[in-house]
């Protein structure tokens, strides 16, 4: 006879660690309501989201419960549903979802108040309201030695509701803000936790009206490869799949489901999947952010383990460390449902959101999916290698005849890496011939500094072989700087068109200072010296400045074996050439004073005067030719903002006049940044 002095007692304190503050977000709550109506063998479910009221409200046709049914088991926490049987069914035959009899408290995560209504034929109609802040208050009154009881407050039945089943509504929600935008992610992510919403389960799920389908999920068409598992053909809802460029038959692939203990895969394996596991076109495709409804699970690069056709684990891939970008592009969802089976301890932790980690079945499916994972990997290379080439090839007829024509045939190998790193970079199609061409360019550089290494080591008597590799190279540096010209013709445009704005001092002074070359195509690296900088401007803060309009901006630089003062004069004063000089001569003296002081050599010294308007008395030509010739000697010029943009244009329109015949190179270059293909000629119009 058992001795009954000893007693264990639960509290109603354990409701805080199994549900109230358990679940992370709102799908997953909404899951666990939805479970039930698929264990009540509801066909219908309707999730209904009203904005006003601030309330969601679930109502499914199943079998409904009665008092007894609520008491015994709605209520009854930690009712075990399975208890009775190693293949427990529903009364329609189904598999059940719920296992702990725990779900029911997650409503509480998000929710303050919920009522319950249910009517079963042959019973009476039940309604009653379960309120978290009387459960909170009762576990606060609790007499730790006289554990007491929750008792929910009965309401009155709600006659619009449906005849039969249950409906689940759920009032003064906590964080959640019901939006039009949230509501469409909630259907989403309802969507996206479920795999027995189609119709030869006979189970639908509606929200606001509109029925949850495999299109609501809103991802396959991202899946750029597909590899599945199970009878079910999955590619059918993927229509944006890569196609082989040799047969056309979409890039999907059949893989082995079972396997055994260890995780390897086996014809015969005790173990049995279903499901599929995708790589996306691009990275950020998988970014769901903004759409998830309640800001969460916003992140498809994961793949989820589903069992009895509901998400049990949200995220199985983050057990991985495969390294490599390809883990970036990875989604999926994973059926198996041998992870609950009846006569096998409950494998899921009490959050109803994870697995535990430690279980056998656990570790063989944790396994068997890494195995998956590598030869996922790998074949993907495989199939992104391919499909970068073949894209590269078909969309530029240029290309191809560059890349046929690469002798020795092993270059091609080496070449093909620059179409396959664009293709995997996710750039816009309308950019990637620029890309392309770019890529050509890099890679017969660096063909060239190749060959240019071999001269150390080439053997007289196969020069002929050697040179092979030198025939481009005038037109690889031609192309190089014909492409440095392009981009600086670009600046003086801007420069111009911002002068015809009348910008000239603002938008000049910017560009000036730091690219001489605008002044002379020679001064193509300056060096600046802060020390002589201040000196100079030492010597402007001692000019007496009378006119409150006056300002002068000047910099110093060191060009080769050349010292260069650049000062800007305002674009509106107009000055006579004597007041110039005289001031360039202070700035000279102060130079040569500075240089003095540091032991250097008094190198050439050069100034350059910009001014908005040539100095007084400059119409006259005679007068302007002898004024120049005065300041000769002085290596003073003056020039206006009009004439250096001219001259500048000028200087660098004459290289790209003297440089169009380059050679092959450059016409390949100039023929594959032009092209466009049909593709985007279609996009345009």
């Amino acid at each position: 006879m058992s001795d009954s002095r000893y007693v264990m007692t639960i509290s109603l304190n354990v409701l805080n660690h199994l549900g109230l503050n358990l679940y992370s977000n709102t799908p997953a709550v909404l899951s666990e309501v939805i479970a039930n109506a698929w264990d009540a063998d509801a066909t219908d479910v309707k999730v209904d989201f009203n904005i006003n009221e601030k309330t969601i409200t679930v109502a499914d046709n199943g079998h409904g419960m009665k008092q007894d049914d609520i008491n015994a088991k709605y209520l009854y926490v930690g009712h075990q549903k399975r208890a009775t049987s190693a293949d427990f069914r529903t009364p329609g035959g189904r598999k059940p979802m719920g296992r702990k009899g725990i779900g029911k408290l997650s409503l509480f995560s998000i929710a303050n108040k919920i009522f319950v209504y249910s009517h079963k034929q042959g019973g009476e109609k039940e309604a009653f309201i379960m309120d978290a802040d009387k459960i909170k208050e009762a576990i606060k009154s609790e007499d730790p030695s006289s554990p007491k009881q929750y008792k929910p407050e009965p309401t009155v039945f709600d006659v619009s509701l449906p005849t039969y089943g249950t409906v689940i509504k759920i009032t003064e929600l906590k964080k959640l803000r019901l939006t039009q935008a949230s509501i469409t992610g909630l259907k989403k992510r309802i969507a996206r936790r479920f795999c027995i919403i189609n119709d030869s389960v006979g189970f639908r799920i509606f929200v606001n009206g509109e029925e949850v389908t495999f299109a609501d999920r809103d991802y396959f068409h991202k899946a750029r490869f597909l590899f599945q598992y199970g009878g079910y053909d999955y590619a059918q809802h993927c229509n944006n799949l890569d196609t082989d460029g040799d047969t056309g038959r979409q890039l999907f692939y059949e893989r082995e489901c079972r396997f055994d203990q260890h995780g390897n895969a086996s014809e015969d394996g005790e173990y049995n999947i279903s499901g599929w596991i995708a790589i996306a076109r691009h990275s950020n495709d998988l970014d769901d952010a903004g759409q998830a409804g309640d800001g969460q699970d916003a992140n498809l690069n994961k793949i989820t383990i589903v069992v009895r056709g509901k998400v049990a684990q949200e995220d199985i891939l983050q057990e991985y460390r495969l390294g490599g970008m390809i883990t970036k592009y990875i989604y999926g969802e994973i059926n198996a449902d041998f992870l609950d089976d009846d006569d096998k301890p409950d494998i899921a932790t009490s959050s109803r959101q994870r697995i535990s980690e430690d279980d056998p079945r656990y570790l063989a499916i944790k396994s068997f999916l890494g195995n998956e994972l590598r030869h996922i990997w790998t074949e993907t290379n495989k199939l992104k290698e391919k499909k970068g080439l073949d894209m590269a090839l078909s969309s530029n007829p240029h290309i191809r005849e560059w890349y046929e024509g690469l002798t020795p045939r092993n270059l091609q190998q080496t070449a093909k890496k620059i179409f396959i790193d664009i293709d995997q970079s996710g750039v816009d199609e309308a950019y990637k011939q620029g890309l392309y061409a770019n890529g050509i360019l890099a890679f017969e550089t660096l063909k060239m500094q190749n060959a240019l290494k071999m001269l150390e080591t080439i053997d007289t008597s196969n020069i002929e072989a050697f040179l092979s590799y030198l025939s481009d190279i005038d037109a690889i540096e031609a192309t190089h700087y014909q492409q440095i010209v392009q981009e600086r013709l670009n600046v003086i445009k801007t420069l111009q068109d911002n002068v015809e704005e009348n910008a000239r001092e603002r938008v000049l002074q910017e560009y000036i200072f730091n690219h001489l070359w605008l002044l002379d195509p020679a001064w193509e690296r300056a060096t600046e010296y802060a020390e002589m900088e201040k000196a100079i401007q030492a010597v402007v803060r001692g000019i007496p400045q009378d006119d409150k309009h006056y300002r002068v901006d000047i910099r110093y630089k060191r060009v080769m074996a050349s010292h260069v003062i650049v000062e800007l004069k305002r674009a509106s004063r107009k000055l006579s050439k004597t007041d110039i000089e005289s001031q360039v001569r202070k700035y000279i003296d102060a130079v040569r004073s500075k240089l003095k002081k540091m032991d250097e050599q008094p190198d050439p010294l050069e100034t350059v005067c910009i001014v908005g308007e040539l100095p007084y008395g400059w119409d006259d030509l005679e007068v302007k030719r002898r004024d120049e010739e005065s300041l000769r000697p002085l290596s003073i010029r003056i020039i206006t903002y009009d004439q250096l943009i001219k001259q500048a244009f000028s200087a660098y329109s004459k290289f790209i006049k003297a440089s169009e015949s380059t050679g092959k190179l450059q016409e390949l270059i100039n023929k594959i940044r032009e092209y466009k293909p049909e593709t985007l000629d279609a996009i345009d119009n």
